[in-house]
């Protein structure tokens, strides 16, 4: 209810902003990983980012640069004093599922309303094919489906992606905009991916004779329709860990919601020098030294697969089957899946054990990285901002 009566505020308020003339770019920032992206964007039009708590200190990174932020979260502050800066842009770029636009009264003659997302591929299922969509009101699904109406463009990397969309959000696949996405172009950048390896290896020189294994899992959802995301490994991971050789070590990164597990994690694994976290260093920069990656349905593999040195990718999803059942995954997952799935510690030990086999991503790519060569951002300003 409390939601509903929400969207009711966002509504009234966006009577007062609908027909008023329109300028500017605004973007809204769920996720810090697009900020080359961001500043192209302010070089096209005036621009205002619109940033979620989580993202601080990629909005003063941002502000550095000149750019204008702004934080923003829901409640009658956003609703009176914010959403009309929001409301009287002529492109409205979103990287991720903005409930407040459900509420929105927008003119898409005058405005344009594209969806950027945060990553490149999809593993887990989301939006309308998500499970537990199915158990939820036919009021929820409707303010759903407000939200993925809003969107009159869709920016992706593939036509792969492009029908997961239209599947997950149940709208036209006519929306969908294949010119790749922005985020990925460093990936492709040598000086970056040099300057990046140098910096790393500067603060841990010890892995210039290491064979790298990053493990980044994605996080489960606690089963009680509370909302609360974990990570709970099997006790058996830990002998994954003692089973490493000499010359390999373990960097752990959590996805950004699993705060209070990587709490758990470091003090489970604090004196054990095989075991690093590299905490100042994003998991995107880590992917540069990283000669096996360990996921299990997270879309860093996307982001890998890239990269020159992409070498071993595993995938260790010992709950498959109830992930699949509770959060979803893509129904062809195991088809296109780039790298061997074991389910336990002993399989995964074995082929840490065996020689790094650098495997064939070719065909990977041409699937989910179709338009992801180094090029997105010029083609996708050349397409919103065409002179």
């Amino acid at each position: 209810m409390k939601k509903t009566i929400y969207l009711w505020l966002i509504k009234l308020v966006s009577l007062f902003y609908v027909n008023k003339p329109k300028s500017g770019t605004v973007y809204l920032m769920s996720f810090g990983n697009n900020l080359a992206f961001i500043k192209a964007l302010a070089k096209k039009d005036e621009l205002l980012v619109c940033y979620q708590v989580q993202c601080q200190a990629a909005a003063k990174q941002l502000e550095a640069s000149g750019i204008k932020t702004m934080l923003i979260q829901d409640g009658f502050g956003f609703a009176f004093k914010k959403l009309g800066l929001i409301l009287t842009a002529r492109k409205l770029f979103c990287d991720n599922y903005y409930a407040f636009l459900g509420g929105c009264l927008l003119d898409h003659h005058q405005v344009k309303v594209i969806q950027v997302w945060h990553a490149n591929g999809a593993i887990k299922t989301f939006g309308l094919e998500e499970p537990r969509t199915a158990t939820r009101s036919a009021s929820d699904q409707r303010r759903f489906r407000k939200v993925y109406d809003q969107f009159d463009d869709y920016v992706v990397a593939s036509p792969k992606m492009g029908q997961v969309f239209a599947n997950s959000y149940q709208v036209s696949p006519t929306k969908m905009r294949v010119l790749g996405y922005p985020r990925s172009d460093r990936l492709f950048k040598q000086d970056w991916q040099k300057e990046t390896k140098a910096r790393l290896l500067a603060a841990y020189p010890d892995l210039r004779t290491k064979e790298v294994i990053l493990y980044a899992p994605t996080y489960r959802e606690v089963r009680d329709n509370s909302g609360q995301v974990a990570l709970n490994l099997p006790p058996d991971f830990d002998e994954v860990v003692a089973n490493l050789a000499p010359k390999q070590v373990l960097v752990i990164k959590l996805h950004p919601h699993l705060k209070a597990s990587a709490v758990k994690l470091k003090q489970r694994y604090s004196h054990n020098p095989k075991v690093l976290w590299l905490d100042e260093f994003s998991t995107e920069e880590v992917l540069v030294i990283t000669a096996r990656l360990i996921t299990d349905y997270s879309s860093v593999i996307f982001d890998y697969s890239l990269l020159l040195n992409a070498g071993q990718l595993i995938f260790y999803c010992y709950d498959l089957e109830a992930y699949a059942a509770y959060e979803g995954l893509q129904s062809d997952f195991i088809s296109w899946l780039p790298g061997p799935l074991v389910k336990n510690a002993a399989e995964l030990s074995q082929i840490l054990a065996q020689p790094c086999q650098l495997q064939d991503l070719v065909e990977f790519n041409r699937l989910w990285n179709t338009q992801n060569d180094g090029q997105a951002t010029e083609r996708v300003l050349a397409y919103y901002y065409p002179r």
